[in-house]
């Protein structure tokens, strides 16, 4: 039988496979990484959490994705499985966004930083993306396989546009002579980020911004207090945020800084350990 989200519930043990988590209230608003928690390794949403991401609306729960990608990435893969009134926290915060893209909320680094950091990424062997509305644009050494990517992003050479100021700038195949440059750059938050089953990248957002802080703002919007937000997560650049959240759970698969700061670690994502948590969770 469902409880209504304003009730509290006794403190109790859940099991689910080899898991153990306390839970004291149903959360009124959830905050879900992408890769890694809606997606399983390959990508892909299953029929399981599919499913479970229709349901949870319905119990009077907001819920949204907190991701790094840029809206254009998940705009026709990712986007689709939420309710069409959810709002969305992408660019590693640098913004908060409606399912149509409408901009709720954003921070940007100016074009100049941009193109300084692109610049220097490209000269030592890495590659660029960042994203603007509906599209994403690459640097020439990426641009193929984005443009291969099984999700449909619409992506375009960055040579193309004029204005390169954007709320994140992603750098991957990274190497040292990025990694003490980006250190030394003091105009933006750049982080490296970790996860068990990609290489390291960095996410550069303007300064101040990561998923953490936005997530007050996005509570605020819906009307809720962060203390009564899950935050679920699989990466070191979802740390802070599930810090900050009231409540807070690991992937199975998360590296163990990650899961050191979670409240409980759940399942592998491969074992759709997201959906069986909150499958429980909310008794679906």
């Amino acid at each position: 039988m469902f409880v209504a989200t304003s009730a509290i519930i006794p403190k109790a043990v859940l099991n689910l496979g080899n898991m153990k988590e306390r839970v004291e209230r149903l959360p009124e608003g959830i905050l879900l990484d992408v890769d890694g928690t809606v997606t399983n390794t390959q990508k892909i949403v299953t029929p399981r959490t599919a499913r479970v991401l229709a349901e949870i609306p319905k119990r009077n729960v907001k819920i949204g994705a907190c991701t790094a990608r840029h809206y254009a990435a998940i705009l026709k893969y990712i986007i689709p499985f939420f309710s069409p009134v959810s709002l969305h926290i992408v660019a590693g915060g640098g913004q908060i966004v409606s399912e149509k893209g409408e901009v709720v909320w954003e921070k940007k680094i100016p074009h100049e930083d941009v193109v300084g950091i692109c610049q220097k990424v490209q000269e030592n062997g890495a590659c660029y993306v960042f994203g603007q509305g509906e599209t994403l644009y690459a640097s020439n050494n990426i641009f193929q396989k984005i443009s291969q990517h099984p999700w449909k992003i619409d992506v375009q050479l960055a040579s193309q546009i004029e204005d390169w100021s954007t709320p994140l700038v992603s750098v991957i195949e990274i190497n040292n002579k990025i990694r003490r440059f980006l250190s030394e750059f003091e105009n933006v938050n750049a982080k490296e980020v970790k996860t068990s089953y990609n290489p390291p990248y960095f996410d550069i957002t303007a300064k101040g911004v990561d998923k953490a802080s936005t997530a007050s703002l996005w509570a605020r919007k819906q009307g809720i207090h962060l203390k009564n937000v899950l935050a679920i997560g699989d990466s070191t650049n979802d740390i802070e945020l599930l810090k900050i959240a009231g409540q807070s759970a690991a992937m199975g698969q998360s590296p163990q800084e990650v899961k050191s700061i979670a409240q409980v670690t759940i399942r592998d994502t491969d074992e759709d350990g997201l959906a069986q948590y909150l499958e429980k969770l909310f008794n679906l």
